[in-house]
């Protein structure tokens, strides 16, 4: 039957924007190769930075901190429509440095920021060790960042795929997409390798896989970035804080995982653990406290990260074929813009305007002058 829209790719950005249009009405179809949320956004920790890693005031910043207000609500929602809790829960975030330089970095970041409105608190080695009494590593001092919140993103992803599915969205699992169909400079459907879809209108969300093997008909500059990751078991609130350093960074599940990163690779596909990204993270953990050294090892894994590799900005908006739509490149913010993204979509396809400005992010910023 045909649809109101598809989506390609089936992780959270793409999933979310699903059920948004679900909700306002349009039949949905979602094409993912492997199964819902298998790739990256089951592989990332869940930290949901507005913040801390901005380097500096624009739009990303601003889409971020709004997506960071919007984050409450559409837990909420999710939860309720899912009966699943997805463990969202504004903890704060504390980046340590280690060096001088790090140090000044931060404290240019943390001015800006308190000129946007925003708050940063720089704490001393002594503050930091009375808020995280787990840090015992040799620090300069931290920087707190207490909006800064934290969700688990497997149950997330969970909780999406059910509301999607309640929403009427057709997730179709282990369908791979093998070309857009379009006539005429406008999208008609996809082919797959399950047959033919319908739709006047197709969205890719298909993060590291957006060009679509070169066949997609607009540049996309995406780039997988692979990120390796450690979980480990410890005491309950071992960690009071989602911890970040220059090396490595920690955040801790209410039941006592701790989850470890990470590295930034350009490996190309290759989503594999190595013994170099290991070391790397451990490092950067043996650095920050002793009290990991006998937390349990019990799970291990590496991800794929989309990277916008011309100005490392979201895709997001219309392409030059009528009904075709992008949205894509979140690299390392995906899971926390994922309802930003997913309203701001819903609103440019619906009503052909979207209340977020998607200018500095459209995938028209590609096209020859």
């Amino acid at each position: 039957m045909p649809y109101d829209a598809i989506v390609l790719g089936g992780g959270i950005i793409g999933t979310a924007l699903a059920e948004e249009l679900a909700r306002r009405g349009q039949r949905i179809a979602v094409v993912e190769r492997g199964t819902v949320g298998s790739e990256a956004s089951n592989a990332a920790a869940g930290i949901l930075a507005a913040q801390v890693d901005l380097p500096a005031p624009g739009p990303l910043f601003e889409f971020c901190r709004a997506a960071r207000r919007m984050y409450p609500r559409w837990v909420e929602h999710l939860e309720r429509r899912s009966g699943i809790c997805v463990g969202f829960h504004v903890d704060g975030i504390l980046h340590l440095v280690l060096s001088g330089r790090e140090e000044q970095a931060m404290k240019r970041q943390a001015r800006w920021q308190r000129a946007q409105g925003v708050r940063v608190d720089q704490w001393s080695p002594k503050e930091v060790r009375r808020h995280e009494p787990v840090i015992d590593g040799k620090i300069r001092g931290g920087f707190h960042f207490p909006m800064e919140a934290q969700v688990d993103n497997v149950r997330l992803m969970e909780a999406l795929a059910a509301a999607c599915r309640k929403a009427g969205v057709s997730l179709q699992e282990r369908t791979a997409v093998r070309r857009l169909v379009v006539r005429d400079r406008t999208v008609r459907g996809v082919e797959t390798d399950r047959g033919a879809l319908e739709a006047p209108v197709v969205v890719n969300c298909l993060g590291s896989w957006a060009d679509l093997g070169d066949t997609f008909p607009l540049r996309l500059p995406v780039e997988p970035v692979r990120g390796q990751m450690l979980a480990f078991l410890g005491p309950k609130r071992l960690v009071r804080h989602a911890v970040m350093s220059s090396g490595a960074y920690v955040v801790q599940r209410r039941d006592g995982r701790l989850v470890v990163g990470s590295t930034l690779e350009r490996a190309g596909f290759h989503k594999a653990l190595t013994l170099e990204g290991i070391h790397a993270i451990l490092c950067g953990l043996r650095k920050l406290s002793r009290a990991f050294d006998q937390c349990a090892l019990i799970d291990s894994w590496a991800g794929l990260r989309p990277l916008t590799t011309t100005d490392k900005l979201p895709i997001l908006g219309r392409t030059p074929v009528e009904g075709l739509y992008v949205a894509t490149g979140h690299f390392r913010h995906g899971i926390l813009l994922a309802p930003t993204t997913a309203q701001a979509m819903a609103e440019l396809i619906l009503r052909g305007r979207s209340a977020f400005d998607l200018t500095p992010f459209s995938p028209l910023r590609f096209q020859p002058q």
